[in-house]
């Protein structure tokens, strides 16, 4: 059985596709959600919502997505200076997994029909406007919106150059860590990126780490599915941490890291990008859930305002003024991410980065506490 034709098609279930799949629908559009994956489908991601992405949500998710400690505090690892930190982020702590099946449920309230195991595979334009085939069949919309997260599939297509990815690798382990223990740890010797450790509730914690390049570290283990974050695991045993392996293998994924504002996408003749697809992560953090959210608003409000131009299919000319009120709408977003390169740059150095720690409290406005490296690093207290 085919898939229907819609008015807008959105390519991609995550955060970015569900939060413009349901305000398009609100605004009386007839919308289709294809998501490639199953309602639970599960991806790389820490869950942590930053006050970014609380303040585009504008309500609290449900009970059932949130995760304990609810506003986990940061610990700050730097084992390149010796330093570390504690701080409170002001996240809040969800399962990845529940929060996008909640906001897929939200969108499908509004009207959205949802289409799962469906992937998008090749984007044309014919005289009826853009022609998608994806697994199911072919359908044709007026408008695409790209929702396809690192995979970009619109940019696939052109002759853009890929954004910069990390390699990027995470796994849920139970450990005797302090529950609620969160650290973000850069060590030159572990990762050229950063690790992270994150709390799920109970003594469950999600592990990862990211590599800017390339090495054996991040090529296929077969043998040993969790060899490509052997070096977390030995910091955690250096640490006195008595750890098990909950998941059989990590889940592995490259998280797009844009190192210049230039490197971003924003498609061509009715097919946006929003999003991961656009280039919009953070590359000091891996962060694009408030990316996403911020993007599916905006480019749901300017659809919302062409509306009576979208009868028919979308001119270049169209697609550069709707590109002009979408992108106004992303200034704050576009302004922390030229924000967020920067800080990328400076993390990547160790001298560099030590100096600018000390002006963390500044830029957070808040308390940081300075814990005992020797101490910390004793074992874990």
């Amino acid at each position: 059985m085919g898939l229907p034709d819609a008015q807008i098609v959105i390519a991609g279930g995550g955060p970015a596709g569900s939060m413009s799949a349901g305000l398009l629908a609100r605004a009386g559009f007839d919308v289709l959600l294809l998501e490639s994956g199953g309602p639970d489908n599960d991806v790389l991601c820490s869950g942590l919502l930053n006050p970014e992405a609380q303040a585009a949500l504008g309500v609290s998710p449900p009970a059932h997505v949130l995760r304990d400690p609810l506003a986990p505090l940061l610990q700050y690892h730097d084992r390149d200076n010796c330093v570390r930190l504690e701080y409170d982020p002001r996240y809040v702590n969800t399962s990845r997994p529940a929060f996008d099946a909640w906001l897929r449920e939200e969108a499908q309230a509004q009207g959205v029909k949802i289409h799962y195991e469906t992937r998008a595979k090749r984007i044309s334009h014919d005289e009826r406007g853009i022609s998608l085939a994806t697994s199911a069949g072919e359908l044709s919309c007026r408008v695409l919106l790209d929702c396809t997260g690192w995979r970009a599939l619109s940019r696939k297509q052109s002759e853009r150059r890929p954004a910069p990815a990390v390699h990027a690798f995470q796994g849920t382990i139970t450990a005797d860590l302090p529950p609620g223990s969160m650290w973000a740890i850069f060590d030159s010797a572990l990762t050229d990126y950063y690790a992270w450790i994150v709390p799920k509730g109970g003594q469950r914690f999600l592990l990862g780490a990211g590599y800017l390049q390339a090495s054996e570290v991040t090529r296929d283990q077969a043998d040993n599915p969790w060899g490509k974050l052997t070096r977390m695991l030995d910091y955690l045993d250096a640490l006195g941490c008595s750890v098990e392996l909950e998941d059989a293998k990590p889940l592995g994924s490259p998280i797009t890291t844009p190192t210049d504002m230039r490197q971003l996408w924003w498609g061509e003749r009715g097919v946006v990008p929003v999003g991961e697809a656009s280039g919009m992560v953070s590359p000091s953090s891996g962060d694009g859930i408030s990316f996403c959210l911020q993007g599916g608003i905006s480019i749901a409000q300017t659809l919302t305002q062409f509306r009576s131009e979208l009868s028919s299919p979308v001119s270049e000319d169209l697609h550069r003024r709707i590109l002009r009120r979408y992108l106004a709408g992303m200034a704050p977003a576009l302004s922390e991410l030229r924000f967020n390169i920067l800080k990328a740059r400076t993390a990547a150095d160790p001298l560099w980065r030590n100096a600018a720690v000390r002006l963390l409290p500044l830029f957070l406005r808040r308390p940081v506490q300075h814990l005992d490296w020797a101490a910390g690093h004793a074992r874990s207290a």
